[in-house]
């Protein structure tokens, strides 16, 4: 299934794929499996690097049924594992929930479930154990944007609504802008929603990236449907969030993917939700998301960068409906909140492209997604579902690369390829590489966005300076349903990844066949 692939500039050599039922465990040493024949040879002994696991480790999984949870985010504390999961009933309602679970045991140790009128749009994870959760208030006109501080044992700690921007800059907002422009409310949300609250830890501090309708009335229904996109670091003291610095990110703008490119990958989230990142090195922090023609347009209009013509004319500029050609650009902010350049950046030779995950270390910044490359003169080189076939396949190809923050250019770019499509939904910068995981094995029709192959999961492993790359996989791909990867986290040599399975193709649900578009859980431990 990943074959070698020589256009990235490298080949993959063949790994064992140890298919093993996971039987109840999530991750753990030899001497913690409930059976020896779990590890045997292939089990990394203890102080393993992440190179010494992709290449001998062990690769179980298991799988919670339909209709189940999902997990969507994952990180690793001590001896727990917190994961933000949700689940979509054959009404189409979806609800989501973080849990703790024990590492060794796989039990849950505390479940906080949505109630009604919250979506729970992200989590971060601080050096205490402690917790942010991020979650929208839907029935708010405004103001609906919380964060939640949660300690390891899952006692609420505070609970508070974002503040209002007190500390925004006056040439943030311009003469386009309403002195506080942020309505914190976003559009309708669903089970598989790449949220437009995100958060990131700085410490025990946190910052906080978002996009929100404008607070503006507006004949409209519902309001104004006009966008921004807004930044907020803010400290942690005497129990309580306060902010210190905010700062607006894009002006007034809109994104407005067509509806039929709905896809199970989360391809049309991309063009909306932002991207955050914080830099531990100095303690920077980016906001990145895909670059539209409006988006750039109203960062010239507020900050004169980048070109009026380079956003009505330029390559690295996409149009608000798109979701195949989705160009990236990240702005960094200094600790204190003073605004740098922003970067926009496509790869040379894509017809299409789109990044999926951000990370941030060391000064530079690094991306994951999925490319569909074309030679010089625009052609592509589609491939058949099947021999013989006249149908015509998109060659998608997962992406890592990873750039100089302050100059946006590469340090180096890698494709992981195989005979089918691949794509990178998460990515974790470790001391080892640069950790990426998604999906392998589907098939995409070329001209549209509906796919016709069901997913399997795919790890990868980029090591520090792009010069090799390991892969992993599981043989679930081929059938009626994905089988893929969210979110990914590492400790000691462990790599734990969770996502979905047996979860819907683009027209499983045709038909009125919601039943089919429920799915259950997949969780997959590298070891």
């Amino acid at each position: 299934m990943l074959q070698g692939f020589a256009a990235g500039g490298w080949s993959r050599s063949a790994h064992r794929f140890f298919f093993v039922p996971l039987a109840g465990l999530l991750l753990s040493s030899c001497a913690e499996s409930p059976s020896q024949a779990l590890c045997g040879a292939a089990c990394v002994p203890p102080g393993a690097t992440l190179p010494d696991t992709f290449d001998g480790g062990a690769l179980e999984h298991r799988v919670a049924p339909r209709e189940g949870w999902g997990g969507l985010k994952v990180r690793l504390s001590g001896d727990r594992a917190f994961v933000l999961e949700t689940t979509r009933d054959s009404q189409l309602q979806g609800r989501r929930r973080l849990v703790a679970y024990a590492l060794v045991s796989s039990s849950v140790l505390w479940s906080l479930e949505e109630s009604p009128g919250e979506f729970f749009s992200d989590f971060t994870l601080h050096p205490s154990g402690d917790l942010t959760l991020a979650v929208v208030r839907t029935e708010a006109e405004r103001g609906g944007y919380d964060l939640l501080r949660l300690s390891t044992e899952g006692q609420v700690l505070a609970r508070a609504q974002l503040p209002d921007t007190a500390t925004l800059p006056p040439g943030d907002v311009g003469v386009d802008l309403p002195a506080r422009p942020f309505r914190m409310k976003s559009r309708e949300v669903h089970a598989l929603r790449d949220g437009w609250l995100r958060t990131e830890a700085r410490g025990e501090d946190v910052v906080s990236a978002f996009l929100s309708l404008v607070d503006e009335p507006s004949t409209r229904p519902g309001g104004s449907s006009s966008l921004v996109t807004g930044v907020m670091a803010l400290r942690w003291t005497e129990g309580r969030y306060a902010e210190q610095w905010s700062r607006v990110v894009d002006g007034r703008h809109r994104v407005e993917p067509a509806v039929w490119a709905y896809d199970e990958f989360r391809w049309r989230e991309a063009p909306a939700r932002p991207l955050l990142a914080v830099d531990g090195w100095d303690g920077r922090v980016v906001v990145g998301r895909t670059w539209n023609s409006l988006r750039c347009l109203a960062s010239n209009a507020l900050f004169q960068q980048p070109s009026r013509t380079e956003c009505l004319t330029g390559e690295n500029v996409t149009s608000p409906m798109d979701t195949e050609y989705q160009p990236f650009a990240y702005t960094a902010f200094s600790p204190e909140g003073e605004r740098e350049e922003t970067h926009a950046f496509v790869p040379a030779s894509v017809a299409e492209f789109v990044v999926f995950d951000l990370a941030a270390k060391g000064g530079e910044v690094a991306v994951a997604g999925t490319v569909v490359r074309q030679d010089s003169e625009g052609v592509i080189d589609y491939y058949p579902p099947s021999p013989g076939s006249d149908g015509r396949m998109a060659p998608y190809d997962g992406y890592v690369a990873v750039l100089g923050r302050g100059s946006g250019v590469p340090r180096f770019e890698r494709t992981v390829g195989g005979e089918r499509a691949d794509h990178f939904s998460a990515l974790r910068w470790t001391e080892e590489g640069l950790l990426a995981v998604g999906a392998s094995g589907w098939d995409r029709w070329h001209g549209g966005m509906s796919i016709s192959r069901g997913s399997g999961p795919l790890l990868a492993l980029v090591s520090k300076d792009g010069g090799e790359v390991r892969t992993r996989s599981l043989p679930l791909d081929g059938g009626p349903r994905h089988f893929h990867l969210l979110g990914v986290d590492a400790r000691e040599g462990a790599v734990l990844a969770v996502g979905l399975a047996d979860a819907p193709l683009t027209h499983s649900g045709d038909g009125g066949q919601t039943a089919a578009m429920t799915f259950g859980g997949l969780v997959v431990d590298l070891r």
